[in-house]
């Protein structure tokens, strides 16, 4: 996973390597502060376990959690899943975490 703070549109995004999954294998979940990011990678159905020399593509189930600003909707969050990268986007700050100017009388 890669993050990055874009100061100028004070967003967020991370970036998840998923190659051979199916977008509709992945879940994106907004819980209080926290963003989570879920699936599963399953074989091919037409794996056989024999006959293979080396194996290093993983399958199964995945999760990866980050820390989020309080306030921050499911609305807020937007993601694209192209060529095997999925990037979330988010603000920065929440709503109520943004700074409030204060007026001398």
């Amino acid at each position: 996973m890669d993050l990055h703070e874009n100061a100028e549109t004070k967003t967020v995004t991370a970036t998840f390597e998923l190659p051979g999954i199916k977008q509709q294998d992945v879940n994106i979940e907004v819980h209080g502060n926290r963003l989570t990011i879920s699936g599963e990678s399953k074989r091919s159905e037409n794996y056989d376990k024999g006959g293979y020399a080396v194996q290093e593509r993983l399958c199964g189930k995945f999760s990866r959690t980050l820390q989020i600003p309080q306030g921050i909707k499911a609305e807020d969050v937007h993601a694209k899943m192209e060529d095997g990268l999925l990037t979330v986007c988010f603000p920065k700050a929440g709503p109520d975490q943004q700074p409030q100017r204060v007026l001398i009388a």
